[in-house]
Protein backbone atom coordinates (compact mmCIF):
# COMPACT_ATOMS: atom_id res chain seq x y z
CA UNK A 1 0.00 0.00 0.00
CA UNK A 2 3.10 2.16 0.96
CA UNK A 3 4.42 1.71 -2.68
CA UNK A 4 1.18 2.51 -4.14
CA UNK A 5 1.21 5.85 -2.50
CA UNK A 6 4.59 6.92 -3.11
CA UNK A 7 4.29 5.75 -6.55
CA UNK A 8 1.09 7.53 -7.06
CA UNK A 9 2.98 10.96 -5.64
CA UNK A 10 5.43 10.54 -7.98
CA UNK A 11 3.40 10.33 -11.12
CA UNK A 12 1.52 13.18 -9.86
CA UNK A 13 4.67 15.72 -9.34
CA UNK A 14 5.78 13.95 -12.79
CA UNK A 15 2.31 14.95 -14.31
CA UNK A 16 2.24 18.45 -12.92
CA UNK A 17 5.70 19.24 -14.32
CA UNK A 18 4.42 18.02 -17.71
CA UNK A 19 1.77 19.93 -17.68
CA UNK A 20 3.62 23.23 -17.12
CA UNK A 21 6.04 22.21 -19.69
CA UNK A 22 3.40 22.06 -22.16
CA UNK A 23 1.81 25.14 -21.45
CA UNK A 24 5.08 26.72 -22.31
CA UNK A 25 5.09 24.60 -25.80
CA UNK A 26 1.70 25.91 -26.17
CA UNK A 27 2.18 29.36 -25.54
CA UNK A 28 5.45 29.50 -27.56
CA UNK A 29 3.56 28.23 -30.49
CA UNK A 30 0.40 30.60 -30.49
CA UNK A 31 2.47 33.61 -29.11
CA UNK A 32 2.07 35.45 -32.49
CA UNK A 33 -1.10 34.83 -33.33
CA UNK A 34 -2.44 36.48 -30.16
CA UNK A 35 -2.55 40.11 -29.64
CA UNK A 36 -1.38 41.90 -26.57
CA UNK A 37 -4.63 42.65 -24.44
CA UNK A 38 -6.99 40.74 -26.53
CA UNK A 39 -9.95 38.41 -24.99
CA UNK A 40 -9.07 35.10 -25.08
CA UNK A 41 -11.45 31.78 -24.67
CA UNK A 42 -9.18 28.79 -24.09
CA UNK A 43 -11.19 25.82 -24.73
CA UNK A 44 -9.93 22.96 -23.15
CA UNK A 45 -8.06 24.41 -20.62
CA UNK A 46 -7.23 21.70 -18.18
CA UNK A 47 -4.55 22.97 -15.30
CA UNK A 48 -5.18 26.47 -16.87
CA UNK A 49 -1.49 27.22 -16.94
CA UNK A 50 -1.19 28.54 -20.42
CA UNK A 51 -4.33 31.16 -19.77
CA UNK A 52 -1.95 32.11 -16.46
CA UNK A 53 0.80 32.88 -18.86
CA UNK A 54 -1.46 34.72 -21.88
CA UNK A 55 -2.59 36.93 -18.67
CA UNK A 56 0.84 37.39 -17.04
CA UNK A 57 2.44 37.63 -20.09
CA UNK A 58 0.53 39.31 -22.72
CA UNK A 59 -2.28 41.45 -20.51
CA UNK A 60 -4.61 38.94 -22.07
CA UNK A 61 -8.24 38.77 -20.84
CA UNK A 62 -8.87 34.80 -20.73
CA UNK A 63 -11.23 32.82 -19.95
CA UNK A 64 -11.03 29.13 -19.18
CA UNK A 65 -13.23 26.35 -20.21
CA UNK A 66 -13.08 22.78 -20.02
CA UNK A 67 -15.80 19.62 -18.94
CA UNK A 68 -13.90 18.95 -16.12
CA UNK A 69 -12.52 20.99 -13.12
CA UNK A 70 -8.84 20.70 -13.18
CA UNK A 71 -7.92 24.28 -12.60
CA UNK A 72 -4.70 24.69 -10.81
CA UNK A 73 -5.03 28.52 -10.80
CA UNK A 74 -6.46 31.49 -9.98
CA UNK A 75 -7.65 32.02 -13.59
CA UNK A 76 -11.22 32.98 -14.14
CA UNK A 77 -12.35 28.94 -15.26
CA UNK A 78 -16.12 27.52 -15.85
CA UNK A 79 -17.36 23.84 -16.54
CA UNK A 80 -19.23 23.31 -19.98
CA UNK A 81 -20.84 20.78 -21.92
CA UNK A 82 -18.59 19.85 -24.62
CA UNK A 83 -20.43 21.06 -26.86
CA UNK A 84 -22.33 24.93 -26.43
CA UNK A 85 -19.61 27.87 -25.30
CA UNK A 86 -21.10 29.64 -22.21
CA UNK A 87 -20.53 33.16 -23.68
CA UNK A 88 -21.90 35.81 -26.00
CA UNK A 89 -21.99 35.76 -29.65
CA UNK A 90 -19.18 38.32 -31.25
CA UNK A 91 -17.41 38.59 -27.58
CA UNK A 92 -13.91 37.26 -28.46
CA UNK A 93 -10.95 38.05 -30.44
CA UNK A 94 -9.10 34.55 -30.39
CA UNK A 95 -10.68 30.98 -29.54
CA UNK A 96 -8.29 28.20 -28.52
CA UNK A 97 -8.85 25.07 -29.31
CA UNK A 98 -5.65 23.69 -28.36
CA UNK A 99 -5.38 19.48 -28.71
CA UNK A 100 -8.92 19.49 -27.95
CA UNK A 101 -11.43 18.15 -31.15
CA UNK A 102 -9.86 14.89 -31.21
CA UNK A 103 -11.29 14.12 -27.72
CA UNK A 104 -15.17 14.90 -28.53
CA UNK A 105 -16.72 12.54 -30.15
CA UNK A 106 -18.24 15.60 -32.38
CA UNK A 107 -16.57 18.14 -32.94
CA UNK A 108 -18.74 19.94 -35.70
CA UNK A 109 -20.62 21.94 -32.27
CA UNK A 110 -17.63 23.12 -31.08
CA UNK A 111 -16.76 24.43 -34.75
CA UNK A 112 -19.89 26.15 -34.95
CA UNK A 113 -19.90 27.82 -31.55
CA UNK A 114 -15.99 29.27 -32.64
CA UNK A 115 -17.66 31.15 -35.73
CA UNK A 116 -20.39 32.32 -33.16
CA UNK A 117 -18.45 33.43 -30.41
CA UNK A 118 -15.70 35.10 -32.30
CA UNK A 119 -15.79 38.63 -33.36
CA UNK A 120 -15.31 39.79 -36.53
CA UNK A 121 -12.07 39.24 -38.08
CA UNK A 122 -11.48 37.10 -35.45
CA UNK A 123 -8.58 34.20 -34.72
CA UNK A 124 -9.38 30.24 -34.16
CA UNK A 125 -6.28 28.49 -33.22
CA UNK A 126 -6.43 24.86 -33.43
CA UNK A 127 -3.53 22.41 -32.68
CA UNK A 128 -3.36 19.09 -32.88
CA UNK A 129 -1.33 15.65 -33.07
CA UNK A 130 0.01 15.00 -36.83
CA UNK A 131 -0.64 11.44 -37.53
CA UNK A 132 0.58 12.02 -41.10
CA UNK A 133 2.35 8.26 -41.60
CA UNK A 134 2.30 5.43 -39.51
CA UNK A 135 5.23 6.31 -37.12
CA UNK A 136 3.55 9.94 -36.28
CA UNK A 137 0.81 8.12 -35.76
CA UNK A 138 2.13 5.50 -33.78
CA UNK A 139 3.87 8.42 -31.40
CA UNK A 140 0.56 10.24 -30.88
CA UNK A 141 -1.73 7.13 -30.00
CA UNK A 142 1.25 5.91 -27.22
CA UNK A 143 1.32 9.32 -26.18
CA UNK A 144 -2.20 9.46 -25.50
CA UNK A 145 -2.32 6.14 -23.41
CA UNK A 146 0.65 7.73 -21.42
CA UNK A 147 -1.68 10.36 -20.78
CA UNK A 148 -4.25 8.72 -19.63
CA UNK A 149 -2.26 6.54 -17.44
CA UNK A 150 -0.99 9.76 -15.47
CA UNK A 151 -4.20 12.14 -15.77
CA UNK A 152 -7.12 10.00 -16.88
CA UNK A 153 -7.73 12.27 -19.82
CA UNK A 154 -9.89 10.31 -22.00
CA UNK A 155 -10.15 10.38 -26.15
CA UNK A 156 -13.13 9.78 -27.81
CA UNK A 157 -12.83 11.80 -31.15
CA UNK A 158 -10.63 10.89 -33.74
CA UNK A 159 -7.37 11.74 -35.60
CA UNK A 160 -7.20 13.30 -38.71
CA UNK A 161 -3.77 13.41 -40.71
CA UNK A 162 -3.36 16.85 -41.69
CA UNK A 163 -4.80 16.99 -45.53
CA UNK A 164 -8.26 15.35 -43.42
CA UNK A 165 -7.59 18.33 -41.22
CA UNK A 166 -7.77 21.06 -43.90
CA UNK A 167 -10.66 19.47 -45.55
CA UNK A 168 -12.62 19.29 -42.16
CA UNK A 169 -12.19 22.73 -41.34
CA UNK A 170 -12.58 24.41 -45.02
CA UNK A 171 -16.07 22.96 -44.46
CA UNK A 172 -16.84 25.12 -41.01
CA UNK A 173 -17.47 29.35 -41.97
CA UNK A 174 -13.73 29.53 -41.13
CA UNK A 175 -11.28 30.96 -43.49
CA UNK A 176 -7.72 29.23 -43.21
CA UNK A 177 -4.96 31.62 -42.96
CA UNK A 178 -1.54 29.32 -42.50
CA UNK A 179 -0.92 25.71 -40.73
CA UNK A 180 2.44 25.82 -39.07
CA UNK A 181 3.73 22.57 -38.04
CA UNK A 182 5.52 22.67 -34.64
CA UNK A 183 7.89 19.52 -34.49
CA UNK A 184 7.48 17.11 -31.78
CA UNK A 185 5.75 18.13 -28.79
CA UNK A 186 8.16 20.10 -26.05
CA UNK A 187 11.14 18.41 -28.50
CA UNK A 188 10.85 15.32 -27.40
CA UNK A 189 11.82 12.56 -29.74
CA UNK A 190 9.60 10.28 -28.52
CA UNK A 191 6.28 12.42 -28.42
CA UNK A 192 3.87 12.92 -30.84
CA UNK A 193 4.73 15.87 -33.83
CA UNK A 194 2.14 19.14 -33.93
CA UNK A 195 0.35 20.79 -36.36
CA UNK A 196 -1.05 24.66 -35.64
CA UNK A 197 -4.00 25.47 -38.01
CA UNK A 198 -4.67 29.50 -37.91
CA UNK A 199 -8.28 30.12 -39.02
CA UNK A 200 -9.79 33.70 -39.09
CA UNK A 201 -13.67 34.59 -38.72
CA UNK A 202 -14.89 34.78 -42.66
CA UNK A 203 -17.48 37.77 -42.32
CA UNK A 204 -18.45 37.48 -45.90
CA UNK A 205 -20.34 34.26 -45.15
CA UNK A 206 -22.71 35.41 -42.56
CA UNK A 207 -23.00 34.31 -39.39
CA UNK A 208 -21.66 30.21 -38.24
CA UNK A 209 -24.48 28.08 -38.62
Amino acid sequence: MRLAQVFAAKLQRKSESVEKARAEFNYRSIREQVPRGCKVLDVGAWSCYLGELLRDRLGCEVLSLDVVNANKTDMPFQVFDGTALPVDSRSYDVVLFLYVLHHAPDDQPLLDEAGRVLRDGGCLLIAEDCVDGLWNRALAVGFHIWLWMATGMTCHGRFRTTGQWLEHLHAARLLIKETVYLGHHLGRRLWPNNVLFVLRKDISRGEAR
